[in-house]
């Protein structure tokens, strides 16, 4: 995807650079014969090019209109990769069940030095002083007051009274009602691995859309077993999702009571159908591409213009004739150049969606709520260009 402030000219020469440059000799070929030659019948009226070139105005904007219908679906489709990818690992960070672990045990220090991030810490860690708004729970510094400071504890003040204003006592309230309680509060190895496998689906659907083998980009994330068993699929990304569905069946049945599987099989069934439907929608603009007639019938077009342009404006012009066909050279070919580019947004070209630099941030915020430190950098643009 281009980001610089500036198009490089480079890019702008790959596009319009030898078409323009064809059409200009012509052009100048046109006016020699005419003005040298005497050449006469090489001048036509301008009437029949003027309504061509409006028609093919309005066809170019339709057509690049369509395009970039495209180019912003799949960059769209790509944010809910990017969004489904985080919920899911905090579904898997906080609902998941824990093994052994029993509704309102409180979390050993050890276990608790083991909650990877200070973030998690302060969510799992259950302090017993109230703050000093009334009716609430002492909390990390997440209550704050009306000038943006976090509330301090009471300390030693009876606030019984004030606690009782909401109709039950402290001590009497129990476990908040209306939260499913035995969730994760440190990372377990399934959890972990789940985690780690959505890194891979991300990674696994780039290289997909590009037509790479994924196998070299996803070796990281998975046991050496599982990879083996991938190099026999066709839809590696397909197949991830469906590891990923039977390792959480696997892990219900650490739970005992059905309702709470129940709830834990809708949640993560709906992300991870969220993700076969964006999976879907790729792969359909992937492998429909805008129809190749209406594509070739436009470029024809577009080149019988530019043949006929100088014909046209040459008793008028004169030896400006080149120079007017430049200018609108360009701009028709570059018109034509950009649609064309754009309606294909996951060949890994300038104008694609940067699946790279997506997948890279996916795996960043992933990995540091995994509690990792020593992760990659983010993909920084490179010429103005990001992948």
């Amino acid at each position: 995807m281009i980001v610089g402030r500036r198009l490089s000219w480079h890019i702008i020469l790959r596009y319009t650079g030898i078409p323009v440059a064809v059409h200009v000799f012509f052009a100048l070929a046109i006016v020699v014969g005419y003005r040298v030659f005497d050449a006469s019948w090489m001048a036509v009226p301008t009437m029949p090019i003027s309504v061509l070139a409006a028609a093919l105005g309005v066809l170019l904007a339709f057509r690049n209109n369509s395009a970039y219908d495209r180019w912003w679906e799949a960059r769209t489709l790509w944010g809910g990769v990017v969004n489904w990818s985080r919920t899911f690992a905090r579904q898997v960070l906080t609902l998941l069940p824990r093994p052994g672990r029993q509704p309102g045990d409180e979390l050993t220090e050890l276990e608790l030095a083991a909650v990877p991030s200070r973030l998690l810490r302060s969510a799992v860690d259950r302090p017993s002083a109230l703050l000093t708004v009334r009716g609430t729970r002492a909390s990390d510094g997440a209550v704050r007051d009306r000038f943006g400071q976090a509330r301090v504890p009471s300390g030693a003040r009876d606030t019984s009274g004030e606690v009782a204003v909401l109709g039950t006592p402290l001590q009497a309230q129990g476990e908040p009602r209306g939260v499913i309680t035995r969730m994760v509060e440190d990372i377990t190895e399934d959890a972990r691995e789940l985690v780690y496998a959505q890194m891979g689906f991300v990674h696994a659907l780039r290289c997909h859309l590009r037509r790479q083998d994924p196998l070299p980009e996803i070796v990281a994330f998975f046991r050496p077993d599982v990879i083996d068993a991938l190099r026999e699929e066709h839809n590696v990304p397909s197949a991830i999702l469906l590891w990923m569905a039977t390792r959480l069946r696997r892990i219900y049945g650490q739970v005992s009571d059905p309702q709470k599987v129940l709830f834990l099989h809708v949640t993560m069934d709906r992300t991870l159908t969220e993700m076969t439907n964006l999976l879907g929608a790729c792969e359909r603009i992937k492998n429909t591409p805008l129809p190749r007639q209406y594509d070739s019938l436009l470029f024809a077009m577009t080149r019988a213009y530019l043949v006929l342009l100088p014909l046209g404006v040459v008793d008028e012009l004169g030896w400006l004739t080149p120079a007017v066909t430049a200018i609108i050279a360009f701009l028709f070919i570059g018109l034509d150049a950009v649609g064309r580019d754009i309606e294909t947004p996951f060949e890994d070209d300038v104008s694609d969606t940067p699946m790279t630099a997506l997948s890279r941030t996916i795996e960043i915020n992933l990995r540091q709520m995994l509690g990792e430190t020593e992760l990659p950098q983010p993909v920084q643009p490179k010429d103005g260009l990001l992948y």
